[in-house]
């Protein structure tokens, strides 16, 4: 361990002071980012998670190249006077500038998105017509069908299915009483 010299540790703290600025302006730019993509509260998590990932990367990564990875509490009170510097005069501009930003390209996805899906709503309504006129013919059909259905064949004792030997048994018990269909019909 090797010890520094006063002006070594005031370079550190600027430098410091310097990568906290640096991370403040990332916040901005994934704070943009997020406010495009949406402002769900499950977005907002992500997105924080998202940032302190890459808070600490780049401090750990700052440690090792400017201090051979040695920790020093001046460093990380820098970086953060660094953001709060930051997001306390460049912040609120950059703020501004972004939420204008951000609703500029809101606009313009929204048209975009209008012009987009105007074929698909065309093509929509032009089958929605055709599912109306479907609908109403099957209506019709089935009205049809309701007059028609009171009109069924009359009732015979003796169907089909008893003259193939499907139910062998009731033919069988119908010939030994000597029940015969023909006789009851006329």
């Amino acid at each position: 361990m090797y010890s520094f010299q006063q002006s070594e540790q005031l370079n550190l703290f600027l430098l410091s002071l310097g990568a906290g600025f640096v991370l403040g302006v990332v916040y901005d730019i994934l704070r943009t980012i997020r406010l495009t993509i949406s402002k769900g509260k499950a977005i907002i998590f992500i997105f924080d998670i998202l940032y302190f990932l890459i808070f600490s990367l780049a401090t750990f990564l700052f440690f090792l190249a400017v201090n051979k990875g040695e920790f020093r509490s001046y460093m990380i009170l820098g970086e953060i006077l660094g953001f709060i510097f930051y997001y306390v005069s460049f912040g609120i501009a950059a703020k501004t500038f972004t939420d204008a930003f951000v609703k500029a390209i809101h606009k313009i996805f929204s048209f975009l998105l209008k012009i987009i899906l105007a074929p698909f709503k065309a093509i929509f309504r032009v089958f929605s017509h055709i599912k109306a006129k479907i609908s109403q013919f099957f209506k019709k059909l089935q009205k049809k069908y309701e007059k028609n259905r009171k009109k069924h064949l009359p009732k015979l004792r003796l169907y089909v299915y008893n003259l193939l030997g499907i139910f062998g048994k009731q033919q069988n018990v119908k010939k030994k009483e000597g029940y015969n269909d023909e006789e009851k019909t006329s």
